[in-house]
Parts: structure tokens; sequence; C-alpha cells
């Protein structure tokens, strides 16, 4: 099933900045499906969760490739005080993401190994 990529954009302040933060930081969540209310419900949770702890959990490596399966150890918490605004993109993935198998193996839902590039 192909599916979304919802992109949390949090735009730093110069206060950040001068502290290591890029400009922009960037957390992810991965949709499966199209539906857009659900995708509204989403994006709508994840926000209150960035605002209830007053930070943003982002990926520790900002502007490396992105591993969307990273677990909460791969991540950093950037505190609000440092973020001025947040906005969001959705993008259409374009395949479906495969996911490690019992031996670490990449393999699509059913079952196939993806293409190697």
């Amino acid at each position: 099933m192909k599916g979304h990529v919802i992109r949390f954009n949090g735009h730093i302040s110069w206060d950040g900045q001068a502290n290591g933060l890029p400009p922009t930081i960037h957390a992810y969540l991965i949709f499966e499906g199209s539906i857009t209310q659900e995708i509204i419900n989403m994006i709508e949770l994840q926000s209150g969760v960035f605002l209830k702890s007053q930070a943003m959990a982002v990926q520790r490596d900002q502007g490396k490739i992105i591993d969307l399966r990273q677990v909460p150890q791969d991540r950093m918490l950037v505190p609000m005080r440092w973020i001025v605004s947040l906005d969001v993109d959705v993008i259409p993935m374009t395949g479906e993401l495969p996911m490690p198998d019992e031996a670490g193996v990449e393999r699509l839902s059913d079952g196939s190994e993806p293409p190697k590039q």
C-alpha cells in the first residue's frame, strides 16, 4: 500500500542557530493510506505532542539521508524556546516502504525483496 510521509518543519530562532542548530529541523511520520481526515488527525495529534512536551523530537543528524524507521535514541529533543514556527508538508510516497524481516532482509508486504539499485 502506498502512503504518505508527513514532515514537520521547525523553523529555528537565531538563538537556536547560535547554539548549533540548522535554520530548519525536521520530524517525520509515515502514514500508510490516503484518507485526508486521518492525515489531518495525525498532524493535529503530533503537533499536540510537541506542544505538550514543549520540545520537538527530530532526527539527530539533520541534513543526512533519512531513515524513517529511526528509534528514539537516534533522535534529539529541541526545546520550543528555539522554535519560532512549525509547518507541515504531506508528501506522497511513490512506492511501498520495505520493512526488515526476522533475518534483517528488507521485504515488501508481499514478501518480495525490493529491487536493488
